[in-house]
């Protein structure tokens, strides 16, 4: 917020930006005279949109929930007594069912 000593910090970086992007775009056009106003207008697009798209991601990050379901208590354990703790469950490396296993690897050529 600008008040009698001029424009705050935040604002005062804002417009040396502006000012450093509208003077690139004038090199870049080849240094035409009498266009400054419309390369100033052209920076303070660009250099708004950018401000907005950091802003934008800056909020888009989770705060700690991602909200994805997960059978991860807070603390990274896993409840007891549900499929993810009893033997065989995926995930745990299980495999068997009553103690017997749930398949073999082929051998040999496949046809």
């Amino acid at each position: 917020m600008a008040d009698e000593n001029g424009p705050s910090g935040r604002e005062a970086d804002t417009e040396e930006r502006i000012r450093a992007r509208a003077h690139q775009i004038w090199n870049d056009a080849g240094q035409p005279d009498g266009r400054h106003e419309e390369h100033w207008e052209q920076a303070t697009r660009e250099i708004r949109a950018e401000s907005n798209m950091q802003a934008d991601e800056g909020s888009a990050r989770p705060s700690g929930h991602t909200g994805v379901a997960t059978g991860l208590q807070p603390g990274g354990t896993i409840p007891a007594n549900t499929p993810g703790a009893t033997v065989g469950s995926i995930g745990t490396g299980g495999g068997s069912t009553a103690g017997n296993p749930t398949g073999s690897a082929k051998k040999g050529p496949r046809r």
